[in-house]
């Protein structure tokens, strides 16, 4: 068989340009097709078409799993045809009752609205009689002319972008459980950004599935419980996304309440996410009465490629869910977060820098052993540059030069450090010796232990942005250039025989350690950068070479894996973030226009990792005791990995990226990001007079949960990244312009 170009394939899917957006012939013109159809037993059920893309149906479109409250019971199907199914063109309702043991019936009302190329349900189930146990129900459509999982292309944000590849065994959507024609993944809407759930067809036809209108409320005892054991509760509201494959085809829709399924997940531990191939089933209970009521919608349409199906699906939730900025007081919280980065600065005999670990609530005890590391979650360097943007905003305070020389002792201290090649990440401030990221502090370390590319590229961009600050201002700082400058000469010596960078490399010898070139995305803005002051071509030829390595081995096809070094080799959203940040200073250099494409595209991927919509906490929990407070929207945060479910703000040093993208494209959208990034990621950091459970003005924790369990984070410290993200997405925004600043930030 003659092998299908590229250029055939776009053509296939039909895609228009259009400035902002991409559309296609089935947005463009198409509209949804709704029809009844006659059931042999005189029952009613669906089918849906459009011209140009996906088709789907339900012969049985009534459905619930029932319990019957034997904890060591699982549930039992029934399911059904509607008794009536009555309408025209764009407004149908199907009415049928599902009879279960003891009389106890449940009567569907399910109200379905066509809208161009979308189908909304609004469904109603009330149950008649008492019963122990309870109900789940289902509303889902199978799609026509499915191929089995691996054949098409599956996206639910912070979760699945593909298929198998780069997926962790036994997270949502993995391989390694996946048995043909008898797939089962139902994810729990609250661990999703959105919850949404979107497929593509080889034939380019797409289908799509989001609870358009979440609430998800849960109790304590559900939402703070990794229990298997099945519960039922009338307060139970949130639901999952779900996906199933059968011998009969793919089937794609959402459960209420929200059982996890085939696979669920546990407590994200330092040995790695829990896991279990086992069902936590939740119901609403079989009470007279009870009614039932959600909101689900399904999309049709065509996309070119996974990241043509991310976009479009992901637009299509955002435009329904329309997240809303949180305002914060963005000049207030600048000022703490930088106090608090003094706060953790140590200098003991000639050592000095911001201490790795601390906690961020009232009575937490110092660590005994302080580290100061470079990158990634330390940030030693990084501190020091937000230090210095402070100081040089009030030059001839005491504050400014207490700032200052903080900041000066800090690089001093890592000036000394080997980089050529590098051997230690970090240091302990009492006694000197070598330390890295991931090794306990005061630990020995040995050869056995990992430095890390990213450790490396992330603080040698922070000193280089520091370099060019202090020498606008008349400061020569060349010792920072060339300590960057010895590790950028000896980093273009590991470039690998086939492209590529590695991840990491032994400490204390600097011999390999891990060749995965997954975290090559990191050389390109930092040779970008060095290559933009020193002008020195080698640094942009690296940059370059790495840029069309990074799109080539992954990015092409939306696997953007490789960012957080302790889960290595995953999909995560920082490998995608980094990557917008190195292929916007590819356009700036070179002014290709392909460096701007992919810079859309890492930034497409990379916002689907924020919480579009807000997930309530438990009611009925002390909020006392949650980390994240009742009240305080979720909008804005973000899931950090695949293979579990917690969350950070991150993305928080990200606004410049999106606003300077929003500028370059001409699409609005990504300036919606970039304020959402400014203010929301801030939801939880002290305030005066409103220390939100933290220790003090500018203090936040480092991670949370909006799914199990809900409202709790691992724990209950500070890590300097946390701070410097926060201020690089305030610094860079007002360096960047500051005009566009002071609109975003609402002064």
């Amino acid at each position: 068989m003659k092998p299908v170009s590229f250029k055939v394939a776009l053509l296939a899917c039909a895609l228009f340009f259009v400035p902002g957006i991409f559309m296609n012939a089935a947005d463009a013109d198409a509209v949804l097709q709704f029809s009844a159809i006659k059931n042999a037993d005189g029952t009613h059920g669906l089918a849906v078409s459009m011209p140009g893309a996906a088709s789907a149906g339900q012969t049985a479109p009534l459905r619930v799993a029932l319990w019957n409250g034997r904890t060591d019971a699982g549930p039992s199907t029934l399911q059904g045809g509607y008794a009536s199914l009555r309408g025209a063109g764009d407004e149908w309702v199907g009415t049928g009752v599902l009879k279960a043991a003891g009389g106890v019936e449940l009567e569907f009302t399910d109200r379905w609205t066509v809208m161009k190329n979308t189908l909304r349900l609004r469904r109603e189930v009330r149950v008649s009689g008492d019963a122990s146990g309870g109900f789940t129900s289902v509303a889902a459509l199978q799609l026509k002319n499915a191929k089995p999982w691996p054949q098409m292309e599956w996206f639910a944000p912070g979760m699945i972008y593909g298929n198998f590849d780069h997926m962790r065994d036994n997270s949502f959507g993995s391989g390694n459980y996946y048995k043909p024609g008898d797939y089962t993944v139902w994810i729990r809407e609250d661990r999703m950004p959105a919850p949404l759930l979107a497929t593509r067809l080889p034939d380019c036809g797409t289908f799509a599935v989001l609870n358009s209108a979440p609430d998800s409320r849960t109790t304590e005892t559900e939402g703070q419980s990794f229990s298997l054991e099945p519960m039922a509760d009338e307060r139970f509201r949130f639901g999952a996304i779900l996906a199933e494959e059968r011998p009969d085809g793919a089937t794609l829709g959402y459960a209420m309440p929200g059982s996890e399924g085939t696979l669920s997940y546990g407590r994200k531990t330092g040995k790695g996410p829990e896991n279990k191939q086992q069902w936590r089933h939740r119901y609403n209970p079989l009470k007279d009465g009870f009614t039932q009521r959600y909101e689900v919608s399904f999309h049709f349409g065509r996309a070119d490629g996974t990241s043509d199906l991310v976009r479009r699906s992901w637009r299509w939730a955002w435009q329904r869910l329309d997240p809303r900025p949180n305002p914060q007081d963005i000049e207030t919280l600048r000022s703490a977060m930088t106090d608090v980065l003094a706060e953790n600065f140590i200098e003991i005999e000639d050592r000095a820098g911001v201490q790795f670990l601390a906690s961020a609530v009232p009575g937490g005890k110092p660590h005994p052993n302080p580290k100061v590391i470079l990158g990634f979650t330390g940030y030693a360097l990084g501190s020091a540059e937000m230090m210095l943007v402070e100081a040089a905003r009030d030059p001839g305070s005491k504050r400014g030069r207490m700032l200052r020389e903080a900041a000066e002792k800090s690089i001093a201290s890592f000036l000394r450090m080997p980089v050529n090649p590098p051997l230690i990440e970090g240091f302990l401030l009492k006694s000197g010796e070598p330390q890295v990221s991931t090794w306990p502090s005061g630990r020995t370390v040995t050869e056995n232990q990992s430095i890390y590319l990213r450790s490396f590229c992330d603080d040698m961009k922070s000193l280089m942005r520091a370099y060019e600050r202090e020498q606008k201002a008349g400061r020569n700082r060349s010792e920072w250039l060339a300590w960057v400058r010895r590790f950028g000469d000896w980093l273009l010596t590991q470039e690998q025989p086939g492209g590529g960078f590695p991840r990491s490399w032994r400490a204390l010898s600097g011999k390999l350690f891990s060749a995965s070139t997954t975290g090559t995305f990191n050389v390109v803005p930092f040779y970008a950068q060095l290559y933009r002051i020193t002008g020195h071509k080698p640094y942009l030829d690296a940059a370059l070479r790495s840029g069309e390595f990074a799109w080539n081995t992954g990015h092409a096809r939306a696997r953007f894996t490789g960012g957080t070094i302790d889960n290595p080799d995953v999909i995560d959203k920082e490998a995608a973030t980094i990557s917008l940040e190195g292929y916007l200073a590819l356009h700036d250099i070179t002014k290709d226009a392909k460096w701007l494409d992919r810079a859309r595209i890492a930034a497409d991927i990379a916002e689907t990792w924020m919480y579009i919509w807000n997930v309530p906490m438990p009611e009925d929990a002390d909020n006392a005791k949650l980390h994240w407070k009742r009240g305080v929207p979720t909008t804005g945060i973000q899931l950090i990995a695949t293979g579990h479910s917690l969350n950070d703000a991150y993305m928080s040093w990200d606004v410049e990226s999106y606003a300077r993208l929003a500028r370059k494209t001409g699409d609005p959208h990504y300036m919606d990001v970039a304020r959402i990034l400014l203010h929301n990621t801030k939801a939880m950091v002290g305030m005066p007079g409103d220390l939100r459970g933290t220790r003090g003005p500018g203090w936040q924790q480092e991670h949370y949960c909006f799914t199990l369990p809900r409202g709790l984070g691992r724990h209950r410290e500070w890590l300097p990244w946390v701070t410097v993200s926060h201020l690089r997405g305030i610094n860079d925004l007002e360096d960047y312009d500051r005009e566009l600043f002071k609109q975003l930030a609402g002064q």
